[in-house]
């Protein structure tokens, strides 16, 4: 870690010690949210290009949502499009799965029961429930950001939910510190490795629920509430932190629900989500969603805004 990333870190609101950071952090939070409608859309052109006229509202956005979201004309808007928007984002640093194209986007349909992928859910009409992605992923390859793009929306049902994790650390760390202390223990959460026969498709992985980006020191989340292949740490203090986390998703009315409709899409930092079931039609197109996640962390200044500051 570099000199001037030591002191990024050391000044981030989200360590536990920098309390007068994070009550002004807070309130700028808060007033942001107030101010600002989450459901204000973006418009890019056919080439994934947004105006630089938007930098500030596109930062204010970020500040009290942690995701945008834009609309394009569904029948000029490609692929290639759905990758130069999200540069304009400062995302550069696509992950792989499983799944993916070899440009690292992979498209979420449901596949044949013969298909290997149908043994995980994105590729499913079944429901997701509250997760950030990649969260099984190594340290080196923890996700930061992802984006959406609805090519297709199922005939019934398949929206979206989502929860900005900046806000479910603010409403945990205002109401028990400790608790919000046990979320970043290094041992919490521990992830089996992914065996197909004797082929090992992801290695086991042991890590926090919150902890600093490696570049910036912001926030990233990590989580699940997927009860198969997770193993939470036992102890009281762990449990009672993630189940303060499960009632603030049951009640808090931090949660916002989007549903996507052809040439709509979201780019977000790695907020909580999940996915309602849905149903598709005989002998109508079925349900399509792109996704690319990335390595990276939102940054305007690295994209769209780079010499626009706003």
């Amino acid at each position: 870690m570099n000199a001037s990333l030591n002191l990024c870190a050391s000044s981030s609101p989200f360590r536990l010690e920098n309390e007068q950071a994070y009550q002004a952090w807070r309130v700028r939070k808060l007033d942001a949210r107030e101010r600002i409608d989450p459901t204000r859309v973006f418009t890019p052109d056919r080439d994934g290009q947004l105006s630089t006229s938007d930098c500030p509202a596109l930062k204010q956005q970020l500040q009290a949502f942690n995701f945008v979201l834009f609309a394009a004309n569904p029948e000029e808007f490609d692929k290639q499009a759905f990758i130069n928007l999200n540069h304009q984002f400062g995302l550069h640093d696509p992950d792989a799965n499983l799944g993916a194209d070899a440009d690292r986007v992979t498209a979420l349909q449901v596949v044949d029961v013969t298909d290997a992928r149908a043994q995980y859910i994105p590729y499913t009409n079944r429901a997701m429930n509250w997760h950030t992605d990649g969260y099984y992923n190594p340290p080196e390859r923890r996700i930061n950001a992802f984006a959406l793009y609805c090519v297709r929306p199922a005939q019934r049902g398949g929206g979206n939910y989502l929860f900005d994790h900046e806000m479910m650390y603010l409403l945990i760390r205002d109401q028990s510190p400790d608790l919000l202390e046990a979320l970043l223990q290094d041992d919490l959460m521990h992830i089996p490795a992914n065996l197909q026969g004797s082929e090992v498709i992801r290695r086991e992985e042991t890590g926090p629920v919150f902890s600093l980006q490696a570049d910036s020191a912001a926030l990233n989340m990590r989580y699940t509430s997927r009860p198969h292949n997770i193993v939470w740490k036992a102890d009281q203090r762990s449990q009672r932190a993630l189940n303060l986390v499960r009632e603030i998703l049951m009640g808090s009315d931090a949660l916002i629900d989007v549903s996507l409709q052809a040439g709509q899409g979201m780019v977000c930092n790695n907020i909580l989500h999940g996915r309602h079931a849905f149903q598709d039609v005989a002998k109508h197109p079925a349900r399509l969603v792109l996704r690319a996640r990335y390595r990276d962390a939102i940054n305007l200044s690295h994209g769209l805004c780079a010499e626009n500051p706003g």
